[in-house]
């Protein structure tokens, strides 16, 4: 075991994680390989080995540490005994899975006495894969994730609100107060493409500052992602190693969805970039979809890569309480729907989209969905109601055409819908058809209050 200064003053991996890790739930680190006996080589079976670590930094009240190196899985990792695992904060140390396998506590009555941190860890086909509502206090930062197609795996598609264990790598369901951080998600699946964070029936979780989607054919940018800020390895050296040591393809933006969010409570998504690879044969079913929602926040998002279509890149729909605020849409639309349905609430209620920039410059004319949209496919009364959408701004070439709204509602309730100074680059009003004009009330204008949507330069896919 390598207890607090074990692993020697002047080490990099203990001086790094102390003063990442303000708050940790261990106050020292059991050693995976020296410990463990795991050989983190990318020959040997470590699953023994990275289980037996588990146990022991469980039992000792302490944290896991992998040293650098490849860690082969083979089968899945029993969590219901949730120790911390904290990869080297200045190499990768990778769990590679070649079949999918996860760390998993799936147990739905199963209870955690301590929230475990899950930090500097990259997961190159190992998933994460946790249920139960007395879980809480799960924090995964700077890691990264890999979806990849298993050997002899056969894609089956996409599209539905069901995703096969493969699709996913981050599924999160009924858990409570929990994060997913400053950490990459990427996904070399070119037929049924991911949906790397999945999150059900959970209260009070947060998504936000990660990078899903990349090129690692063009990483300097990524000085500039927020998210960086935090690591102590940059994180273009960090996939450039990963590279290295695995045989990663440059091109890993195959993304049916960025992230899927069912019947959560009080969850925010924010500050992501998601980055689809247009070039991919996975089907495109919207970088951001929320469904079911209560509590909502999609605040400072940047989005590129869906279709100015059906099947555009942020969904919300049928839920209470949404703010939907400060995201970048490059070429893509904001979909708001209510579906006739049993397993989720039929209204749209108490919803504010504002403050968001539009960009469709580079988008063929004549696409079928405009910039925010609304619809319901059922008849009805009191569906919607206090919906305001106001201080959006369109970066669009034929901006105010007749015929042509860039805002617009169809089968709803027109007095439900307010809006107000909509506007392209000219100053000019945005068209809007079936919304009536109205200023935003002092509390919904609150929501919008300092946002800012995000301005980044990221590389077109070309690897």
């Amino acid at each position: 075991m390598l207890l607090d200064g074990a692993l020697g003053p002047a080490s990099g991996a203990w001086a790094a994680w102390r003063s990442q890790t303000a708050t940790a739930s261990c106050s020292s680190l059991v050693n995976a390989v020296t410990a463990g006996g795991a050989a983190g080589d990318g020959q040997t079976d470590d699953t023994d080995g990275i289980q037996r670590t588990i146990t022991m930094a469980y039992e000792q009240g302490a944290c896991v540490y992998l040293p650098p190196g490849v860690y082969r899985i083979t089968r899945d990792l029993d969590w219901t005994r949730p120790a911390s695992i904290i990869g080297d904060a200045g190499s990768a140390a990778v769990l590679y899975s070649p079949d999918n396998k996860a760390l998993a506590d799936t147990g739905y009555g199963n209870q955690w006495d301590r929230g475990p941190l899950v930090d500097n860890v990259v997961f190159d086909g190992l998933r994460i894969d946790l249920n139960g509502p007395y879980k809480s206090g799960l924090a995964i930062k700077r890691s990264v994730f890999v979806n990849r197609i298993a050997p002899g795996e056969t894609p089956t598609g996409g599209g539905s609100n069901t995703f096969t264990t493969a699709q996913v790598a981050a599924k999160l369901s009924n858990l409570r107060d929990s994060q997913v951080t400053d950490s990459i998600f990427l996904s070399d699946r070119p037929v049924d493409g991911g949906t790397p964070v999945y999150t059900y029936r959970t209260t009070g979780v947060t998504v936000s500052g990660n990078l899903i989607g990349a090129d690692l054919s063009s990483l300097g940018w990524l000085s500039r992602w927020p998210g960086s800020r935090s690591w102590t390895q940059p994180p273009a050296a960090r996939l450039d190693q990963l590279r290295r040591l695995t045989g990663l393809p440059n091109a890993l933006g195959h993304l049916q969805r960025g992230g899927a969010f069912q019947l959560d409570q009080n969850l925010t998504v924010s500050g992501n970039i998601v980055i689809r690879d247009p070039r991919s044969r996975a089907k495109s079913d919207h970088a951001l979809y929320a469904w079911g929602f209560g509590g909502l926040i999609v605040k400072g998002n940047w989005v590129r890569g869906w279709p100015q279509s059906a099947a555009g890149g942020l969904k919300v729909r049928n839920g209470t309480t949404a703010t939907i605020a400060g995201n970048h849409l490059d070429g893509t639309a904001v979909l708001l729907y209510t579906y006739a349905a049993t397993n989720v609430p039929e209204v749209f209620q108490d919803v504010v989209v504002c403050g968001n920039v539009y960009d469709i410059r580079n988008v063929t004319a004549g696409s079928d969905h405009s910039g925010i949209q609304y619809w319901r496919n059922f008849a009805g009364t009191d569906v919607e109601r206090s919906i305001a959408v106001f201080g959006n701004r369109f970066i669009d070439p034929p901006a105010g055409q007749p015929g042509r709204p860039d805002i617009s509602q169809s089968a709803g309730d027109p007095d439900a819908f307010g809006v107000h100074d909509n506007t392209y680059p000219d100053g000019s009003p945005v068209p809007v058809v079936g919304m009536r004009p109205a200023m935003p009330t002092a509390q919904q204008q609150a929501r919008c209050s300092g946002v800012t949507a995000p301005v980044m330069q990221v590389p077109e896919y070309s690897g």
